[in-house]
């Protein structure tokens, strides 16, 4: 395992534990990412048994002979958020809005199945980079869509926000574009990478510093921070140097 994945798997571990105490200490589910109904019986306990998953999953990714089963547990819980809870929100309302819930709970579960070994033969290689690819796509169409929203969250300090919101949903849209052709697919991995690195950097973090009892905040930088370590995880992941078409 090179540095930069045995970096990202323990920073995995370390986010996946710190979401599961979101849910623990809010008894609830995390926010947009995990849509529970408000007046559902049984949000408390799926929340609690979020936390547990969670908390577990990450914990056994500190563990290389735990780290399979681990990632496994990780990567198949959030895949749940997507189907479970995500796809009927888009039967229901079929927008970029619920499509993005779903694409931001793939690209995490994705890219957590890289250290699973389930997907390192040539064809469910394939299968991750083009689901990792779509969910990309879908990033980048979000920003065009919800632009104003977007260039919101930009930092007040940077120049033509409006501007950056754009550009930076055309990199979104232009790095899954090539993980669904197979054009350059490390370099691509590598730039989605390094961009989501930068938004938790210059938003997530400095949004925490600003209102550190925010539960929105705090989430935000959990979800944006898992996101930026499945990109840096694909990124580094063998099969795909041994299967990209450059």
């Amino acid at each position: 395992m090179d540095r930069i994945r045995q970096a990202a798997t323990i920073a995995a571990g370390a986010v996946l534990i710190g979401l599961g105490i979101l849910n623990f200490v809010y008894r609830d589910s995390l926010l947009t990412w995990q849509p529970t109904p408000h007046d559902a019986p049984w949000k408390v306990s799926f929340a609690i048994v979020s936390g547990i998953l969670l908390i577990v999953g990450g914990a056994g990714l500190f563990v290389a002979s735990w780290r399979t089963r681990a990632a496994m547990l990780a990567s198949g819980w959030i895949g749940l958020w997507a189907l479970l809870l995500h796809v009927p929100q888009v039967v229901m309302a079929p927008n970029v809005g619920s499509l993005l819930g779903v694409a931001e709970s793939s690209f995490m579960a994705l890219g957590l199945a890289t250290l699973t070994g389930c997907f390192d033969s040539d064809r469910r290689a394939m299968f991750l980079r083009l689901g990792v690819g779509l969910s990309a796509v879908i990033f980048g169409v979000s920003h065009f869509v919800y632009a104003d929203f977007t260039a919101q969250m930009v930092p007040a300090w940077l120049p033509d926000r409006l501007g950056l919101a754009y550009l930076t949903g055309a990199i979104h849209a232009l790095t899954g574009a090539c993980l669904l052709t197979g054009l350059r697919v490390r370099v691509a991995a590598t730039i989605e990478a390094l961009m989501m690195a930068s938004f938790v950097l210059l938003l997530h973090i400095p949004g925490v510093a600003g209102a550190p009892h925010d539960r929105m905040q705090i989430t935000m930088l959990g979800i944006a921070s898992l996101l930026t370590i499945a990109a840096w995880l694909l990124a580094s992941w063998g099969p795909l140097k041994r299967y990209a078409v450059d």
